[in-house]
Order: C-alpha cells, then sequence, then structure tokens
C-alpha cells in the first residue's frame, strides 16, 4: 500500500481576484492544485485577520499583481509559512517583512522580462530602419520614395540604459543583429560591459553617440528625473528615444521642450509619468511622440507563463532542488 503524502497547505494571496483568475486561469490552478492543497478563496488584506485560522496553517502563498503589503504582525502568525511565490515582476514593495522573517520570496521578474525586452527590440529594429521618422514624413509629403532616414540595422549605435533582466536580454538580441551596444549602468564594471557584447558609456556619452537610446533603468529613488533637457536636446539627428522603463526617470516637460524644436526627434513611451498622461498633455499631440498603454510587459496570455514560472519553481522546491529566482533582501536596493 502506498504512503498517503499529504500536500502542502496553500493560500492565494491579493487584493485583486481577477488578476488571480487571469493569471492562474487556463489549467494554472487546477496543476498548482495537484501539487498543493490550495483553498479556492482569494485572501485579500481586508479578510487577513478574519482568515486567520485559515491563514494560520498555511506553508505557501501564491499571488501576482495586487499582492498586499502584510504588517510584520501579520507575518508573524503566518508560523509555518515558508515561502511566498509571486507570479509577477517586482517584489519591492512588499517582500522586506517576510525576507526580514526567514520566508522565502520567489519572483517571476526574469520571465516578465521577457515580453518587455521583445517589445523594446521591436521597436529598436524598426528606429534602426527610421520607420517612425520615415512613416510620418511619407504620410504627410506622400511622397519622396527615398527615406530621410538612411540608417538600415547593421552598426547602428544603439544605446541601452540600465543592465537588468530587461536590458541584458535586450542586448543579447540586439548582438545578433551587428548593431554597435552602449550601455550606461553604474553597477557594472566596463569589463562586465564587454562580457555582454556592450562598451560602456556614461548617459552623456551615450545621448550624444547613439542613434537610438533604450531606457531600462531600475525604478529607485536615484533614477527618479534623471533624464533631462541637456540629455535630450544633445542627440544625434533623427534619432529616437525609447522608455519601456519608468516614466518618472524623464522629466517629461524637459522631453516635451525639445521634442517641440526638434521635429527629426522620435520618442516612443510606453510609460510616462502620470500614468495615463493628463489629457491635455502634449505627448498625445505631438506629431514626433507615440504613446502607448503600458503595453512592453506580460499582457493577455503571456501574463500565464508568469505563472508556469513560479509553480515550476514549486515544483523544484518540494523536490529538493535549488530555487533559480529566489529574491534576497540585497537585491531589493537596486531593484525597480
Amino acid at each position: 500500500m502506498k504512503k498517503n503524502i499529504s500536500k502542502p497547505k496553500t493560500i492565494l494571496l491579493c487584493d485583486s481576484p481577477e488578476n488571480i483568475a487571469r493569471v492562474y486561469g487556463e489549467g494554472r490552478l487546477a496543476r498548482l492544485k495537484t501539487l498543493a492543497d490550495v483553498n479556492d478563496k482569494v485572501i485579500s488584506k481586508s479578510d487577513f485577520d478574519h482568515m486567520l485560522p485559515l491563514v494560520k496553517d498555511s506553508e505557501y502563498i501564491f499571488s501576482t499583481w495586487g499582492m498586499p503589503v502584510l504588517t510584520p504582525i501579520q507575518i508573524k502568525h503566518m508560523k509555518k509559512l515558508k515561502a511566498v511565490f509571486f507570479a509577477a515582476g517586482s517584489v519591492k514593495y512588499f517582500a522586506e517583512p517576510f525576507l526580514k522573517a526567514g520566508i522565502k520570496v520567489v519572483s517571476a521578474w526574469s520571465q516578465n522580462a521577457v515580453p518587455t525586452a521583445d517589445f523594446a527590440f521591436a521597436q529598436v529594429i524598426l528606429s534602426c530602419k527610421g520607420y517612425f521618422r520615415n512613416s510620418r514624413d511619407y504620410r504627410e509629403s506622400k511622397t519622396g520614395v527615398w527615406s530621410i532616414v538612411k540608417q538600415g540595422i547593421y552598426g547602428t549605435k544603439v544605446g541601452i540604459i540600465g543592465a537588468g533582466q530587461v536590458g541584458r536580454r535586450l542586448m543579447e538580441m540586439l548582438g545578433r543583429h551587428g548593431v554597435e551596444i552602449c550601455i550606461s549602468d553604474p553597477f557594472l564594471t566596463a569589463k562586465q560591459a564587454r562580457q555582454l557584447g556592450a562598451r560602456k558609456t556614461s548617459l552623456k556619452q551615450m545621448f550624444k553617440e547613439c542613434h537610438i537610446i533604450s531606457n531600462h533603468m531600475p525604478d529607485i529613488k536615484e533614477t527618479k528625473g534623471i533624464l533631462v533637457k541637456a540629455l535630450f536636446a544633445s542627440m544625434q539627428k533623427n534619432a529616437t528615444f525609447i522608455n519601456t522603463g519608468r516614466g518618472a526617470q524623464v522629466k517629461e516637460n524637459d522631453l516635451i521642450s525639445v521634442l517641440k524644436k526638434r521635429k527629426d526627434l522620435t520618442a516612443l513611451l510606453d510609460v510616462t509619468f502620470p500614468e495615463p498622461p493628463d489629457k491635455s498633455s502634449e505627448l498625445f499631440s505631438l506629431p514626433n511622440v507615440i504613446v502607448s498603454p503600458h503595453i512592453a510587459g506580460a499582457y493577455g496570455k503571456e501574463q500565464l507563463q508568469l505563472a508556469d514560472y513560479v509553480m515550476d519553481e514549486f515544483e523544484d522546491m518540494l523536490n529538493g532542488k535549488p530555487l533559480k529566482n529566489e529574491i534576497k533582501a540585497a537585491m531589493l536596493k537596486n531593484m525597480g
């Protein structure tokens, strides 16, 4: 007779049942239930105290966007808790109290970086060909088959700001297309940049030298408002600025001021600050700006892959294998 092995008690903790349903949909929750004893109730922060009998016995938490910030006292009640599995990106806003209590935190941030890098890659490649500037001019003039921007992909200088998960994946993809990559990241040495197939530069150098600049800085207080008028004004003729990082890193009034004077420049902004911009913002009306509604990250069915990612980690943990994406306390400081 086979020994009956009980499954670990697990809860879904999130202030958005809709996000849980979307991210853990299409069989993902069913898969989780084969691995753990999962309560169907999605527990929110407001539910926490009156659900305490259930919460106290839980060994694992699964969540996604909408994970509440728990107090150290609430976490202390969860004496059996071993790990939190977060099927989304940054855990910075909620992870510290768990880590201080010795509870592991696992994030799908590596997987979440994939669609963002793919999105930025598509925009960089089109920018190398002058697609956005040339299409704009062609639409206005309705003539002139020969393009204004005669750049092409091979040998074009592309600047990447930030060597995190997204920046590194983007560099890897671009390296296969013969572009010259410059990287600006204060935590990266020149040797490490060379190992990634890039040349380390300052922001000032990058904005002067590169034809395309793509922002992937972490969203930390040191990076807020770091991209200013002097940098944008120094950009090469027909250059493109791409932002799939965070809007708060850009002094948007500075960017708007430069774009109004420099019709040759193009800005592709998937993020802004505030988000969305005020309805009267000139970002919506300037012809050399394309604003998209923060769609670079995991979107639609791409979000199912985030659940797959953390459940693979969970299964490895149950089988005694090392975690690949465990978040350590030291990582929070530079995490976006």
